[in-house]
């Protein structure tokens, strides 16, 4: 199974040369250099909005090294023809997809790669997959509206997605199910539960969650770049954190 991600501006930057180069190579040059192209465009599989050109290069890239034997032949013209008319229509159908890109200039200070890649990339793949597919998901959300600088959504939905977490620590911990418990509430319930200054690990950054927690609660608040940046990273430890106390439990 191929994972999906959103394009940035790299992508269609890579984008533009390569198939520039795919036009040049079908015209003038041999299979190998067509192969590259193709080999590298494959790779569109793995971004939203560009899926249809990474399969055909796929299916092109299978179908001729079949024909060509060695990378210094000389392309048939059957084939330069159907990747040059090929190539227009990839064109034609960008013109439609980029109408649907939104530009946007990241202002938080984490990397912005790991960012592009989703929650996944702060996390060692034992954290990632600890975590339940709307934990998963809530982290992507929070990268993406990091992205976006909706620094008060990144906020919430980080805090939306460590209470998740942290309901499943505290019934590990305790052998209780927190039942019936509004948003924002369990991290009251944790730190009447557990008090400084014998605070678990799992949760030493409470304090910051429940004040950041209370600020957002209001209207008339609006997270900055760095409230929203602290705040992820926070959760990002809670995870790790968190996974670290699961795997303590599996030891003899």
């Amino acid at each position: 199974m191929i994972t999906k991600r959103s394009p940035n501006a790299y992508d269609i930057y890579q984008l533009g040369i390569w198939l520039a180069q795919l036009d040049s190579s079908a015209a003038y040059g041999s299979w190998g250099m067509t192969r590259v192209c193709l080999e590298t465009l494959t790779l569109c599989r793995q971004i939203e909005g560009l899926e249809f050109i990474g399969y055909a290069a796929w299916r092109y890239k299978e179908k001729m090294t079949k024909e060509y034997s060695n990378d210094t032949i000389s392309l048939k013209d059957v084939d330069r023809h159907l990747l040059q008319s090929s190539i227009k229509q990839w064109w034609g159908r960008l013109d439609e997809v980029s109408k649907r890109w939104i530009l946007t200039l990241p202002q938080t200070h984490l990397d912005i790669d790991k960012l592009n890649r989703g929650g996944k990339s702060f996390l060692e793949e034992e954290e990632w997959n600890m975590l339940q597919p709307l934990e998963q998901q809530g982290l992507n959300e929070a990268t993406i509206c990091l992205l976006s600088n909706a620094f008060t959504s990144a906020e919430f939905i980080a805090l939306r997605t460590v209470e998740s977490v942290l309901r499943r620590w505290y019934k590990k911990k305790t052998g209780k199910t927190i039942r019936n418990v509004k948003w924002g509430n369990i991290l009251d319930k944790l730190d009447k539960e557990f008090p400084e200054p014998d605070r678990p690990a799992e949760i030493s950054s409470l304090y910051h969650l429940k004040r950041r927690r209370n600020d957002i609660a209001h209207p008339d608040v609006i997270s900055s770049e760095e409230n929203a940046t602290v705040t992820f990273i926070n959760v990002i430890n809670v995870c790790k954190a968190v996974k670290s106390f699961f795997t303590s439990l599996m030891r003899p």
